[in-house]
């Protein structure tokens, strides 16, 4: 079940005997054109203005998702409880709230955002909490694909596979895609920053600094454990999404970011991807607590023009070991189909969009490229852009990703089972 209430923040997904290819690749064209049918309504974006006090950056978002925020604190305070004791939230928060110290004006936003509430279950302490759904172990399955032009410009491509249902007073029942939104931060009347949000989250698990990189995280399923991140955290481990979010304001490069994140010690294990501006900047880490790689543990992975690696793939296992579930094997057999003079942003739509990585526990699906500042979002329910679909937005390779699309499916099947 993925219903966090009957398994308190563990979401359990088992993929047993694996469905038959057969199954799968001929659902190709039912799940294509199931998109293509579904109504859009698109994902709502708002601007986050740096420039103002803290505590009235996310007014806005407040003001729109005040019913959900609501329901959300209620139930992520019902599950809390029912799986840590009082003791343990209270180090949590003491450790957390020494984190955000070394942030200036988030917990001002935290409190904020509290205020804008005005309601008992909004507290600062739930919503600190909130923010490290990860570290508290709530993990996600996630995908990530980094493709590269010939001429070097990456494009990267994230599905975010994880649910959260809570209940309305309506009695309506909402998941994270009727949640999910776009964040524009600005600052000195400019575009500085986009993160996909979700209400209560003022950290990044998903976004892109504009002509600079983009981030991704995907959870490490074999490695995080709550109380194992704890006792790192005691040790100064911070969380991921605060960080992050502080990089991408104050980091500007790609390989600035990544050398920040290397002397960073990360309180969980994890998967960080990310892309950058300049031509072939792109990488995938394998984070171990510690700030250290353990024995075993992938080094990083970057695309490597000269070496001929164009595309790099994370699902939630380390890719020197056995596959936990079928996405990863199945994806690289699609990509094997595929040459690098194919890549597009419309591909990557294609491949990211795939039964072998989308899944009924897809939230949000997200493509970005920093070297053009492209970003596109959108929720389960809905179909890839359409001025992606219909040329212009990807670039060169969009014409013979559409020409190739017809072979692509039509030959899924006999690849996939070679």
């Amino acid at each position: 079940s993925s219903d966090l209430s009957r398994e308190p923040l563990r979401i359990p997904i088992r993929y047993g005997t694996p469905t038959p290819v057969v199954i799968i690749m001929n659902c190709w064209n039912v799940l294509i054109g199931a998109a293509l049918l579904a109504s859009v309504s698109a994902v709502p974006s708002f601007d986050i203005n740096l420039d103002l006090p803290p505590a009235q950056r996310f007014a806005n978002v407040t003001q729109f998702y005040r019913a959900d925020e609501l329901a959300m604190l209620t139930k992520f305070n019902h599950t809390l409880h029912a799986k840590y004791s009082t003791e343990e939230l209270n180090e949590w928060l003491h450790l957390l709230r020494k984190e955000l110290s070394s942030y200036p004006g988030y917990l001002e936003e935290l409190q904020g955002i509290v205020s804008d509430l005005n309601h008992p279950v909004a507290t600062l302490e739930l919503m600190m909490l909130f923010n490290a759904l990860y570290e508290l172990e709530s993990p996600t399955m996630c995908s990530a694909l980094l493709m590269t032009t010939a001429d070097g410009r990456v494009i990267h491509s994230r599905n975010m596979d994880y649910s959260f249902f809570f209940e309305l007073p309506d009695g309506a029942v909402h998941d994270w895609p009727d949640v999910t939104y776009d964040q524009v931060f600005w600052r000195g009347g400019k575009k500085l920053m986009t993160i996909v949000g979700w209400p209560l989250y003022t950290g990044a698990h998903t976004g892109m600094r504009f002509d600079g990189w983009t981030f991704e995280q995907n959870t490490r399923l074999s490695k995080n454990d709550h109380a194992a991140n704890l006792a790192e955290a005691r040790k100064g481990g911070v969380s991921f999404a605060w960080k992050i979010r502080h990089l991408l304001e104050t980091e500007a490069s790609f390989e600035g970011a990544l050398q920040q994140i290397q002397a960073t010690d990360f309180m969980a294990p994890q998967y960080f991807i990310l892309s950058g501006a300049g031509p072939f900047e792109g990488a995938v880490f394998s984070i171990d607590r510690g700030g250290k790689l353990l024995p075993g543990t992938p080094p990083v992975r970057r695309i490597d023009q000269e070496a001929g690696v164009w595309h790099l793939l994370q699902t939630n296992d380390d890719v020197n070991q056995k596959p936990h579930d079928p996405r990863r094997p199945w994806t690289n057999k699609l990509l094997a189909m595929q040459s690098q003079s194919e890549v597009s942003v419309n591909l990557a739509w294609q491949l990211i969009r795939s039964p072998t990585l989308f899944n009924p526990l897809t939230a949000f699906t997200w493509v970005a490229v920093p070297s053009t500042g492209y970003h596109h979002t959108i929720v389960h329910g809905e179909s890839p852009p359409e001025d992606v679909l219909a040329l212009g937005a990807g670039g060169a390779g969009d014409e013979v990703m559409l020409m190739q699309n017809r072979r692509l499916k039509a030959h899924s099947l006999r690849r996939v089972q070679q």
